[in-house]
């Protein structure tokens, strides 16, 4: 069958089932697998796809969220072997899935559902009635429910006053809340499935480390387990074992550990990026793995057993390289893909989203395509990336946007003093918070980007944060240090709608009407400023919402976008 989306998941209390979603006639969609027999059914049908499935412990049953293009929407529920599916709980309203979680029997299931500027909290027998557990206002995401159903743990600002809370399931008891703070940052991630001992990732200065909490005791770190970037953790092998990700500089590792035992041993990888990562009851490892010149596909493997085994690269023509340059700050560093043969290129800076994510050693195929049209294909991790620590990703003094753009202009200077990167074309794509990046820099520095492609942007930050999801609206918070009301000034500075009347390059913007995250009205907007200062632009209106759930929608974009910079560029 066609590709995944997340590495499977593993029904705990029987490793001979487990759900994938995967790509099924061009959309995403929820599936059956029977490992021993490699035997899949597909599940689901849905026009706009599925990207949110899960399977009950004892897996006789499959949860998958049916969702509209803008994300709203129930969980259903389905037998593993087919039949009908129906509501996973009843009386739940539509809304968004903020978390899914079962206790160790599956006799009980536990969910976050966002609606409207609130979170709300359920648990219930599978197929039975839904128990409203309370509500809060804003985001927080459900990580976990204790093995024995009673404590649900929930993540909410991490640096905040509530960066933990553990709220029982009985109405009646009292929650706990685990307070992060300026030098403490922290992260449910998951119960133990016998002791119940919760699982947390911890920001304390510029290292990121694991923590344990269970009643009583209160938090504990681990000290043994220390590092200079982000990781996430997860319970492994029995006892007191963890496995432990760590992405640094665009690359995956994975670390075996005992808590409070010796130093962790590396897992052998092949390089290249861990994109999802999943553990059947037997102990082997499932990876979603890639790396630039390998598209995506799954290793399993047992810590200790031969090293996993990646595919051959696959063959040339697009040449691979990258780049550290140097700043006051620190050194930002650039993958870059380039056909073969002497430069310089007509440059395409694809600029990723966010801002807490980062440009990996991982497939891409738009860079692919790219690079075969003839151009030269630059993913810079930016100011406010993950993969180098606290200070790159938050040390950067509120001003959002404005010191990403500057990071994306020097590694321009260098390409082109290098011979990489064509002066007269130079120019910058992204999606969503990279979107946004792109019109930003476009009206900061019209005299360096010739050229410039938004999906799916923000493009007039105040009217986009009064706008957007409750989730994105607290990362702004952060970003900003407070809302638009707030520090309007910050807001201002950073709006690409502020320095519209700047833009000289030719702009195409993609934008779709069901768009949550950064809603359609205010892409109208910023195109009519556009019209108005005379600045030649294309708005191109899509189908399925921020993140579409089928292919060809994808496809078109792409399309959309090389024949932009064919016409402008005059590339052939």
């Amino acid at each position: 069958m066609s590709q995944l989306l997340h590495a499977p998941g593993f029904a705990a209390l029987d490793g001979g089932r487990a759900v994938e979603t995967r790509l099924i006639g061009g959309r995403w969609q929820a599936v059956a697998w029977e490992p021993a027999a490699d035997r899949r059914r597909v599940l689901t049908d849905l026009p706009h796809g599925v990207d949110l499935s899960e399977i009950e412990p004892d897996g006789g049953h499959v949860w998958w969220f049916d969702a509209d293009t803008g994300g709203a929407g129930r969980w259903r529920r389905q037998p593993f072997t087919a039949g009908p599916a129906a509501e996973a709980l009843t009386g739940l309203p539509r809304g968004r899935a903020y978390g899914l979680a079962f206790d160790r029997s599956g006799a009980t299931a536990a969910l976050a559902l966002g609606v409207g500027d609130t979170t709300l909290l359920y648990a219930g027998a599978p197929g039975g009635p839904a128990r409203l557990l309370g509500t809060a206002p804003g985001y927080l995401g459900l990580a976990d429910l204790s093995p024995d159903g009673a404590l649900l743990a929930l993540a909410g600002r991490p640096d905040g006053p509530d960066a933990v809370l553990l709220r029982p399931a009985d109405p009646a008891g009292e929650p706990l809340t685990l307070p992060g703070g300026p030098g403490l940052r922290l992260w449910p991630i998951e119960f133990h499935p016998e002791t119940g001992e919760l699982l947390l990732v911890t920001a304390r200065g510029e290292h990121y480390g694991v923590a344990t909490w269970r009643p009583g005791r209160g938090l504990r770190h681990h000290p043994g387990l220390g590092f200079a970037s982000e990781i996430t953790v997860g319970w492994y092998g029995g006892g007191r074992g963890v496995l432990v990700q760590h992405e640094h500089a665009g690359r995956s590792r994975l670390l075996r550990a005992e808590l409070d035992g010796p130093p962790p041993e590396p897992v052998p990888l092949p390089g290249g990026t861990v994109h999802d990562l999943s553990c059947a009851p037997d102990g082997t490892l499932h990876c979603l793995w890639s790396r630039e010149a390998v598209p995506p596909r799954t290793l399993a493997f047992r810590p200790g057993g031969p090293p996993a085994d990646p595919a051959p690269h696959r063959p040339g023509g697009v040449r691979r390289t990258e780049r550290w340059t140097e700043r006051p700050y620190g050194r930002v560093h650039s993958f870059l893909a380039t056909p073969d043969g002497p430069g310089p290129w007509p440059t395409l800076f694809l600029v990723h989203g966010g801002p807490a994510t980062h440009d990996r050693d991982s497939y891409d195929p738009t860079v692919d395509t790219l690079v075969r049209a003839g151009h030269a294909v630059v993913r810079t991790n930016y100011r406010g990336s993950t993969g180098y620590g606290a200070r790159w990703q938050h040390d950067w003094g509120h001003r959002v946007g404005l010191a990403q753009a500057e990071d994306l202009a020097a590694v321009r200077a260098a390409l082109v003093a290098e011979g990489v990167a064509e002066a007269g074309r130079t120019g910058l794509c992204g999606i969503s918070w990279g979107g946004y990046l792109t019109l930003l820099a476009l009206g900061l520095h019209p005299d360096l980007w010739s050229l410039g492609m938004a999906v799916h942007p923000i493009a007039d930050y105040p009217a986009a944060y009064r706008a957007t999801t409750p989730a994105l609206r607290a990362t702004d918070r952060q970003l900003f240090g407070g809302t638009p009301e707030q520090v309007p000034e910050r807001y201002r500075r950073a709006s690409p709608l502020t320095y519209v009347e700047r833009v000289r390059a030719p702009v195409l913007l993609v934008a779709s009407r069901t768009d949550e995250r950064c809603p359609a009205e205010q892409v109208e907007r910023y195109a009519r400023a556009l019209g108005g200062v005379g600045a030649p632009h294309e708005l191109v209106w899509v189908d399925g919402g921020h993140r579409s759930r089928r292919a060809g929608d994808h496809a078109s974009v792409l399309a959309a976008q090389l024949r932009f910079a064919r016409r402008v560029w005059r590339s052939p």
